[in-house]
């Protein structure tokens, strides 16, 4: 009885483990070469952080190499520059919420990056995005808001782009 028990317990955790798995679909888009707009908003920056930032391009475009293991994490993440470790927190195929650790931006300055954001799929070559931030350190708080949008290019990837 207890083997019979331990066996339909076990089954029954599998069957749960997988049917958790099988929800997490990567997104459908095309791998190859991307291109990307990314445009970020501040708040609480203090005063000489935010004279800095007004004197940048809120907006930049870079390029992104899509292989198939990024379609699993942040396909778009690639060249630009963040070198954030990302991990998806679910995926359904068009639509992905995902989370970063690790972050460059902020550590010259002291300061850890939270980013939490949403990816969508609009079809196999278009995508967009948005990424909320935020760096805490030296007793100061900032809040930043991005947006994404994406563009297929082309198959493959130039030797100089990941």
């Amino acid at each position: 009885m207890r083997r019979t028990l331990a066996i339909a317990v076990l089954c029954f955790a599998a069957s749960v483990g997988f049917a958790a798995t099988g929800k997490f679909q990567p997104l459908k888009v095309k791998t190859g070469l991307w291109q990307m707009t990314q445009t970020v908003a501040w708040t609480g920056l203090p005063p000489q952080m935010a004279a800095m930032m007004r004197q940048m391009a809120p907006t930049i475009t870079y390029k992104s190499c899509v292989k198939p293991k990024n379609l699993s994490t942040n396909p778009w993440a690639e060249g630009s520059h963040d070198q954030c470790k990302w991990t998806a927190l679910n995926s359904t195929g068009t639509d992905m919420d995902v989370q970063a650790t690790g972050c460059a931006l902020g550590k010259n300055y002291g300061m850890t990056a939270d980013v939490h954001g949403k990816i969508h799929v609009v079809d196999s070559e278009h995508g967009t995005g948005s990424m909320e931030v935020t760096l805490t350190g030296n007793g100061q708080t900032m809040h930043g808001h991005a947006t994404y949008t994406g563009k297929w290019i082309g198959a493959t990837c130039p030797a100089d782009i990941n």
